[in-house]
Formats: structure tokens, C-alpha cells, sequence
């Protein structure tokens, strides 16, 4: 198997100040001298408008990059895996300097595609699908553990509804998340894998929960599946069964929890990732990150439609409720 340069990333470091500045004088003299403006390609599995990188955009602002004079990022984006490795290899054809990969199946296609240009993962769930070291990473990544965030929700929403036994998981096709498996099991909960593609097929795999008589359900990879998250919480919600997932949707959501990693805050991180290694850092060299700060949304509006009272205790540990 070659080696691969794997970069690492997430949020715990803090960014001082001189390294905006730093940047900033960096890019004049590189423009002084002729250089070419960095060209980084964002590459994700989200459909349409993208959070994630509006808030990578926002990081980079932070660390006074300007699209188009100081940095030029092209975006791209795709659900299907043969789609995603074909975006990948056209933004190895146009050289880009750094591929910024949002999620599992983008990072997956990214490492596919290249083995010199680095990949910064933004985030991924599981960093050891993709790195043997957190500490000295060698091959092309960065992570999440996003097992741990779907082992909390788990965790919670059998909190606030006991008589959860069997958890429909709805999960992006082709991809493997049987770590819950134990988890819910410990629980006293039987894990019913639901296969999706998106939205073309929610109505077939929800069809798929009822046959299986779910009365609880979970969704995974929102970064697949963002899109259609919302509309498969409305048609749990619709039929009287609580879903949770580490999609923030809005006010509007239907879930009845939400439990992830601070996004804003990952992709200020991944930001700074890009600067160090535009800068000369090694990729081996910066150590992958885990997430340190995450959000717990309970939604006493789906509370109420469900005829549940939200225990005190998980209201205590709430980031935000919506009512």
C-alpha cells in the first residue's frame, strides 16, 4: 500500500493572533514575488446550501484570506460515491494545493484520488479508518469521532423516552456504523439498519422502519443525509416516533434532540489547518484533533406532539430548547 500524507484537524487549539497577521504578510510577499494564489478544493457529500462551508469561508475571513486575492477555494459537492470520486480527481487535476474533504465519503474519495496533495478531513466520524497515529499521522486526513456523538444520543434519547426497544438507524448507503450496535444492545435497544441514498428513497426506507415496527429513531452521517433529515424526523414525528440526530437543522426541525460537535467551531479549526500547512508545516506533522465543544438542542414543541415530558435533567444539560 503507498504512504500517504495525512493531515489532521478539529477543535481545541487556539488560534493567537500574530497568526492572522503572519498570513497576511505571507500572501503579500507571495503575491510581490509573482507566487500563485493558493487554490484549495472543499469537497462534500452535503446537497445544496453547505454550513459547513459557509463557516470554513468564515474561518478562513478570521485569518484574513480573501477569496479571490489572497485564496481561491472551489467548491464541490456531490451524494453519489462514483460522483464524489470524480469531483475528487478533477480537483487533483487542477493542482489544487490543499483538498479540504467535509465528512467520511469525501475524505474517502479525496485519499482515493491522491497521495501528495494534502487532505484535511472536516470532520470525519471515525479517524482510525483513515490514520493508524492521532499523534503523527501518515496518509491523508484529519477526524471526528462521530461513533462517540451517536453513542450519546443514543444514550439520551432512551433518557427521555424509556420504552425506546427497537431504533431505526438511517444511514448513508454503503457505509458501516455497527459500533452502535453494542451500544444500543447495553441499552436494552435492537439496532434495525435503515439503508438510504438520500432523498429519492426516504420514503422506501421510512416504509422499511414501519415495517420493522421501530419506535425510536436515529440518523447518522447528517452530512450525507443533511438534506433529508428534516423530512425523515417530520415523518417519524408525523407517526408518533422520537428522532435524534447531530443535524442542527432550525427551529423548525422536527427532531426531538440533537447532539453534535460544535460545527462553527470544526471548521475554525480546519481554517487554521489550511494556514499551517500553506504556510510549509508538514502534514505528519500536525496531529489530528478531536472535538471539545458540543451542543445539546431538545425540542419541547416534538416533546409535546409525542406526549413526552423531558426529564429535568436532561433540560439542565441543554446548550438550547426549542419551544
Amino acid at each position: 500500500m503507498r504512504r500517504r500524507q495525512f493531515v489532521s484537524l478539529l477543535g481545541s487549539a487556539a488560534v493567537a493572533w500574530p497568526l492572522a497577521a503572519l498570513s497576511v504578510c505571507l500572501q503579500q510577499a507571495a503575491r510581490a514575488q509573482g507566487h500563485k494564489v493558493p487554490f484549495l478544493g472543499w469537497l462534500s457529500s452535503a446537497p445544496g446550501s453547505d454550513p459547513s462551508l459557509d463557516a470554513f469561508r468564515a474561518g478562513l475571513r478570521e485569518l484574513d484570506y480573501v477569496e479571490g486575492r489572497s485564496i481561491r477555494v472551489d467548491a464541490r459537492s456531490a451524494q453519489d460515491n462514483a460522483e464524489l470520486r470524480a469531483l475528487a480527481r478533477e480537483l487533483v487535476r487542477q493542482q489544487a494545493d490543499v483538498i479540504v474533504a467535509n465528512g467520511r465519503a469525501a475524505t474517502r474519495a479525496a485519499q482515493e484520488a491522491t497521495a501528495t496533495i494534502p487532505v484535511v478531513m472536516a470532520p470525519v466520524d471515525d479517524p482510525y479508518e483513515f490514520v493508524a497515529s492521532l499523534s503523527r499521522p501518515s496518509g491523508n486526513g484529519l477526524a471526528l469521532q462521530q461513533t462517540e456523538i451517536d453513542a450519546k444520543q443514543v444514550e439520551i434519547l432512551k433518557e427521555m423516552v424509556p420504552d425506546v426497544s427497537r431504533l431505526a438507524i438511517f444511514y448513508y448507503y454503503g457505509e458501516t456504523y455497527y459500533a452502535l450496535e453494542s451500544i444500543a444492545h447495553a441499552l436494552g435497544i435492537e439496532a434495525l439498519w435503515i439503508e438510504t441514498k438520500g432523498s429519492g428513497d426516504v420514503e422506501k426506507a421510512f416504509a422499511e422502519a414501519l415495517a420493522k415496527k421501530a419506535n425510536g429513531l436515529l440518523i447518522v452521517d447528517t452530512g450525507a443525509l443533511g438534506g433529508t433529515c428534516n423530512v425523515i424526523a417530520a415523518m417519524a414525528l408525523a407517526r408518533g416516533i422520537p428522532a435524534a440526530a447531530s443535524w442542527r437543522g432550525d427551529t423548525q426541525t422536527a427532531l426531538l434532540l440533537t447532539y453534535a460537535a460544535d460545527n462553527a467551531h470544526l471548521q475554525h479549526r480546519a481554517a487554521s489547518y489550511v494556514d499551517r500547512l500553506l504556510r510549509g508545516a508538514k502534514p505528519h506533522d500536525l496531529p489530528i484533533e478531536q472535538a471539545t465543544k458540543f451542543d445539546l438542542i431538545v425540542n419541547l414543541k416534538a416533546a409535546r406532539e409525542l406526549g413526552l415530558t423531558v426529564p429535568p435533567s436532561v433540560l439542565l444539560r441543554a446548550n438550547e430548547v426549542i419551544d
